[in-house]
């Protein structure tokens, strides 16, 4: 599990981590532009007040030789040449002396009662025609000279193409924008973001972008967003092929029992004179993802060091039912199913449910399960051990000694215990020969067999010496590769059908 969860958390952290760097960047970026827009727009405002600076120098001529035809002819003139003024006034005692538009009109309501500031908005219910204005006043001499300019250029000048940021032109404590008219500023309204011109009494407000803007990071680094996405997978499953590369061995072993990879093998007992078959003792054999298969030697030492033999025996015991219940039609009658259990699994407080549970999940109640008390570990012959077997016994289990002389206290458990069986392990078989003294070793295991009326079942046949040897020795139940190596499911139903149906008797 946790070789599983840390790669993931790993990619998320990493996709993440890029996800704010990037949308800090972007954020960066953006707040860069902004500035960068209300610059722009200070420098188009510029290009307006600078006209407007342009026509008041005109104007003061125009004020210092009085106001005829011919000054009034040339006020309008000047403010005509210049593209973004509307009227160009000069005041003189609080009265217009002089005016751009015929006649001296003037388009605000009440132009003597304009506060005496350079620059100032004007909102659109203090002028002739409804229109805000921005003026640019000059004191010269004993006259004021008014410069107005039209709404329609502040906006043009504020229209900045950059999403989701908007200008606003601020002079005193009044503010126009793209849309709208003039307000004065209150608490409510607040810009985190300002450019102040140099030459002229005005700034420009706005609001810089927040720092995370989904719309933002999709739109300008969708790409990358993508990119990080699959560099954090593929990050993720570097870590995780590493992490399970370097896993540990009990960690891996128990991920293949919970993902069912500890798969049974069947090497079939077959009668060594007729060839007809007896039984199977169910092997452990784990399944890798390429098709392969692991040795028990390497991965069973391991469960019985880690304690996870008892899952693995348990998960196997499952697919053991499930798999002879699935070809019980095949089945000769008394047929044996063996499976070895470890001293730990058979002194455990559940072993007496667990293998009668076992037993009842068959569906053919004729089999004989056989119970193999392996010699890999110390069994501790007690009360409790006794009654164990005894009550296993009781209930129609048979109960045989695998791999005898090999382990512990072999012969204190033929004496102790009520053994159906010896399976003589295969190191002993292995050294008949056509030398007469190659069996002494095993003669002895056969004679003190016979004489305690011990069944025995010889494991590791190869050879035909070894079969001759056995036969004449009357040794009913043999196993081996001279027969058959362990197999699959598939290839036990095979087996079956290419063999007569004999039913199993205990000789």
């Amino acid at each position: 599990m946790r070789n599983a969860l840390m790669p993931v958390l790993v990619a998320v952290a990493m996709f993440l981590l890029g996800v704010f760097i990037l949308s800090t960047q972007l954020w960066y970026s953006a707040r860069a532009d902004s500035l960068a827009g209300a610059r722009y727009a200070i420098k188009n405002m510029n290009v307006i007040l600078d006209e407007a600076q342009r026509a008041t120098r005109s104007a003061m001529d125009i004020a210092q030789q009085g106001c005829g035809l011919e000054e009034q002819y040339r006020l309008g003139t000047e403010a005509a040449l210049q593209p973004h003024l509307r009227t160009i006034m000069i005041l003189k005692q609080d009265t217009v002396q002089c005016s751009s538009l015929p006649g001296n009109r003037v388009l605000l309501v009440n132009v003597t009662a304009l506060p005496n500031e350079p620059l100032l908005l004007v909102p659109a219910e203090s002028t002739v025609n409804g229109l805000p204005v921005l003026i640019y006043q000059t004191n010269f001499a004993d006259s004021r000279i008014v410069v107005s300019m039209s709404d329609r250029h502040i906006r043009d000048a504020l229209n900045i193409p950059l999403k989701d940021v908007s200008y606003v032109l601020k002079v005193g404590n009044s503010v126009i924008g793209e849309t709208g008219g003039v307000s004065a500023l209150d608490d409510t309204q607040h810009f985190s973001g300002r450019a102040v011109a140099t030459n002229y009494p005005y700034s420009i407000e706005y609001n810089i972008p927040p720092m995370v803007n989904l719309p933002r990071l999709i739109n300008k680094g969708g790409g990358i967003l993508l990119f990080l996405l699959l560099t954090s997978c593929i990050a993720g499953c570097i870590l995780y092929k590493y992490l399970n590369k370097n896993t540990l061995p009990d960690e891996a072993l128990r991920k293949a029992i919970a993902r069912n990879e500890i798969v049974p093998f069947y090497q079939p007992v077959v009668n060594g004179k007729e060839g007809t078959l007896r039984g199977v003792e169910v092997l452990a054999r784990w399944k890798v993802p390429d098709g392969g298969y692991i040795s028990p030697a390497v991965f069973i030492p391991v469960a019985e060091k880690t304690g996870l033999i008892v899952p693995l025996t348990q998960n196997l015991m499952a697919q053991v039912v499930s798999n002879m219940n699935a070809i019980a039609s095949k089945l000769p009658e008394g047929f044996h199913v063996g499976i070895n259990f470890s001293a730990s699994h058979i002194t455990s407080p559940t072993f007496v449910e667990e293998c009668l549970s076992y037993k009842r999940s068959f569906c053919r109640q004729d089999l004989n399960l056989v119970i193999e008390v392996t010699e890999r570990e110390p069994l501790d012959v007690d009360e409790h051990l006794v009654n164990t077997l005894n009550v296993l016994h009781n209930n129609g289990f048979t109960i045989a000694l695998d791999d005898f002389g090999t382990g512990y206290s072999g012969l204190s458990y033929l004496q102790d215990l009520h053994i159906d069986y010896i399976k003589i392990d295969q190191s002993f078989v292995a050294r008949v020969n056509a030398h007469e003294d190659s069996t002494r070793i095993l003669d002895s295991v056969l004679d003190l067999a016979r004489k305690l009326s011990i069944s025995i079942v010889a494991e590791g046949v190869e050879t035909k010496e070894q079969l001759d040897y056995l036969n004449r020795n009357n040794i009913t139940f043999l196993q081996g590769y001279y027969f058959f190596k362990p197999v699959p499911l598939p290839e036990l139903v095979k087996i079956l059908l290419s063999k007569p149906k004999v039913k199993v008797v205990v000789e």
